[in-house]
């Protein structure tokens, strides 16, 4: 892809130094492209000098172009492994998405990289659709001891809204191992009348009036429903919507006019709806509960402390003897 003095680039390069003096962002970018147009070449030393332009260019440039420089390359199947491993052991804002994503990683590879790995890495690993059941119990175990060792407590409510979305992630597939919540405290869905109003309120770019929707039907705090609202990743929306058994269809019309950034990138779209499709409802439901921060209004007294079907070791009251009524007790006293 590369030759060994770079005459094709030398001219994009001087027409962006014209533009900006700092030509990082925009030699990034050229890589990137003939990466993800052309592949990395045959030659081990095109690859190598691809491993050494490409992250530190990548740890040059804003953070939020590194990040999609990172998604391009791992979405590219033919990425040579050594490049796709160097990268993934890199910065983790720049190895999420290859842990997350690279077919260029197999499975030795990922159990590698998940060895004594911190806890925003493994997450991203732990995020991986396409792996073997195998794969999927070695990792399990692998995250579960990391998280073990480093004794780090359940996600809070506001976390949620500042964490990376990789940690996302991990806070919502680590919410799979809390037993499911009492009827009385889920949500449920709201009907197509609510539907009907969250597209109206999003159409006007109301975002109080979404907010407001969202606190009633989810029996949030009032100053939680607008941090759902306003969360420019969408994912935030995307919990929300789960929970409340809306489509990705309805998600997508409401991102689409409140935050164009996401709701326009086909990028964007497709990392949200891949969050959409394997986030379980529970999960949805957990984190919800997370956010209220207490019981649901309105919720019946009793309804979390009624024994369960795992109650199995209750005895149950010993049954009266045939013909003894009901007003035999009354009898007595």
């Amino acid at each position: 892809m590369l030759s060994n003095d770079g005459p094709s680039l030398k001219a994009p390069i001087e027409e962006a130094r014209r533009r900006d003096p700092d030509t990082r962002p925009a030699l990034l970018t050229l890589l990137v492209d003939r990466v993800v147009e052309q592949g990395a070449g045959g030659d081990d030393e095109a690859v190598a000098r691809l491993g050494v332009l490409l992250p530190r260019l990548m740890q040059a440039v804003p953070p939020a172009l590194a990040r999609q420089a990172a998604e391009r390359l791992a979405r590219r199947p033919d990425l040579p492994a050594a490049l796709a491993r160097l990268l993934a052991s890199g910065p983790i804002d720049i190895a999420a998405p290859l842990l997350r994503l690279s077919p260029a990683l197999d499975e030795a590879a990922l159990i590698a990289l998940a060895t004594g790995a911190e806890p925003a890495r493994l997450q991203a690993i732990a995020a991986r659709r396409d792996v073997s059941p195998e794969l999927a119990k070695r990792l399990a175990s692998t995250v579960h001891r990391a998280r073990e060792s480093h004794q780090r407590p359940a996600p809070a409510g506001p976390d949620f809204f500042t964490a990376a979305p990789e940690e996302r992630a991990g806070m919502l597939h680590r919410l799979l191992a809390l037993p499911p919540l009492p009827l009385a405290e889920r949500v449920g869905a709201q009907g197509d009348a609510f539907t009907d109003s969250l597209l109206a309120a999003a159409k006007r770019e109301d975002r109080a009036a979404l907010a407001l929707l969202l606190e009633r039907a989810l029996a949030v705090p009032a100053d939680v429903a607008p941090r759902i609202v306003g969360d420019e990743a969408g994912q935030a929306l995307a919990v929300a919507a789960r929970a409340l058994g809306l489509s990705f269809a309805v998600l997508s019309r409401i991102l689409f006019r409140l935050h164009p950034g996401v709701g326009r990138s086909s990028s964007d779209m497709a990392r949200l709806a891949d969050l959409f499709d394997s986030l379980p409802l529970a999960s949805a439901q957990h984190m919800v509960a997370i956010w209220r921060g207490s019981r649901r209004p309105g919720a019946p007294r009793g309804a979390a402390e009624a024994p369960s079907m795992r109650d199995f070791a209750v005895p149950r009251p010993a049954a009266a003897p045939a013909g003894e009524s009901a007003a035999e007790p009354r009898r007595q006293a």
